[in-house]
């Protein structure tokens, strides 16, 4: 199928398009006209004859559809079309005239119905042909407008891509930097832990923000990081990492899933009880699956939260790199609250 249409639409095939062209043209030519009528002693009227059949088929690749089909003119079209056709009728009958040496005893012992039979076949193959190449025109200009726009929507979707996430890291940044201020008044030396491990975090955003993949256990390591630093700060909070299947062996976009763990922080924070973000990761069947659990403290029930930047950003991003090969639960309950992401690998 590949094949097929490169050679409908690739320019190097342009001249074999060209040639095939012609030889049905004048198959067509010949079967239509030289064996019917006779063009007497004059060869030349009768190469002319089949040269005149190529006028209304070219006319239409290169002037007609272009100018007339393509800008959606189509009665112009149709009306110019018939013109044409009309014409190249005219000087096909104006040269069999021409080359036949008796024309008055040819026209008393001529068969009419055949004549007129076979000048219908003639409009009918011509009519065929144009609209064979027509087709053709139709179907590359198609083509090559849905590459054009696949190519623009690629384009935009890296773009908006890279652009949210940009927005992801200062956003992560302002978090984990308001964090450390907060440890410096009550604690330096902890701050000073905070800092460091932050300055792993930024160094692992830094190096692989322009990746187009990262191993799925990096991004794992990266969460574990980025978890004991929120332990650092909060004495009651804890976390659990689990993994199942072979998560080594997955891949998928540099941080895709640190907005989800970094909202169930953000949402979990509980002066009162212990508060704990659990995560599962699991490989099976060509799927991997996320969850992440968080507690919600008990003096924010009644809240509803909507994500913040970071989650709106994720769904935008799920959306663009997976479509329908993803699904993304969302469940809340008094106590805790849970996403649930299924990736087709």
């Amino acid at each position: 199928m590949n094949a097929i249409v490169d050679l409908l639409i690739s320019r190097k095939y342009h001249i074999l398009r060209h040639s095939l062209l012609l030889a049905v043209s004048f198959i067509m030519a010949i079967a239509n006209f030289y064996n019917e009528y006779p063009f007497g002693d004059h060869p030349i009227v009768g190469s002319l004859l089949m040269a005149v059949f190529l006028i209304p088929i070219y006319a239409n690749v290169y002037i007609l559809v272009p100018r007339l089909l393509f800008r959606n003119r189509f009665f112009s079209y149709l009306m110019m079309m018939a013109a044409v056709v009309f014409i190249t009728i005219l000087l096909v009958i104006c040269l069999q005239l021409i080359s036949n040496n008796d024309l008055q005893k040819n026209l008393q012992e001529a068969d009419w119905s055949i004549i007129i039979l076979n000048f219908f076949s003639s409009v009918f193959s011509l009519a065929l042909t144009i609209a064979g190449t027509t087709s053709i025109l139709l179907f590359q200009h198609w083509v090559i407008y849905e590459q054009e726009i696949r190519e623009l929507e690629e384009t935009t979707m890296q773009s908006e891509l890279e652009q949210l996430k940009n927005q992801i890291n200062p956003h992560f940044l302002f978090n984990m930097l308001n964090n450390a201020n907060v440890l410096t008044q009550e604690n330096p030396e902890e701050a000073a832990k905070v800092l460091r491990k932050l300055n792993e975090l930024l160094k692992y955003q830094l190096n692989d923000r322009y990746a187009v993949s990262v191993r799925l256990e990096d991004e794992i390591h990266f969460l574990t990081d980025f978890l004991n630093l929120e332990k650092l700060r909060r004495d009651n909070f804890n976390f659990i990492i689990t993994r199942e299947g072979p998560v080594e062996e997955v891949s998928l976009p540099p941080l895709l899933l640190i907005p989800f763990v970094e909202n169930a922080v953000k949402h979990n924070n509980d002066n009162c009880n212990l508060s704990y973000v659990h995560l599962l990761f699991k490989v099976e069947r060509g799927c991997l699956q996320f969850i992440c659990v968080n507690s919600k403290p008990t003096f924010s029930q009644e809240e509803k939260r909507d994500g913040g930047l970071g989650l709106a950003n994720i769904k935008r991003r799920l959306q663009l790199l997976y479509g329908k090969d993803h699904t993304l639960r969302i469940e809340e309950n008094k106590i805790t609250y849970t996403i649930d992401l299924q990736i087709k690998l």
